[in-house]
């Protein structure tokens, strides 16, 4: 064996030849949508407290639940604004 090889290798097998831990799974796209969704109500609602349930209700339109019990909705207009409102369809 070379020597360049035998020190690819040294500090390899000097760590007891361990690989490292497998990194964590990627956040699911739900986790992320609630996720996103609580940071823009704790700006304007920040009783809201954490989203306990949210429904898609159209292409960027969502019914979101509070952990507070409040629904809001929160939608981006045709002019790319995000808006929150009360919730007030059922």
């Amino acid at each position: 064996m070379s020597r360049g090889a035998l020190a690819l290798l040294l500090p390899w097998v000097l760590s007891g030849c361990q690989t490292p831990p497998p990194a964590p799974p990627p956040p699911t796209h739900a986790e992320i949508v609630r996720g996103e969704l609580s940071q823009l109500l704790a700006t304007d609602h920040p009783s809201c407290g954490a989203v306990q349930l949210y429904s898609r209700h159209g292409r960027l339109d969502y019914r979101v639940e509070c952990a507070s019990g409040q629904v809001y909705r929160v939608r981006v207009s045709a002019a790319g604004r995000v808006l929150v409102t009360p919730y007030a369809g059922n």
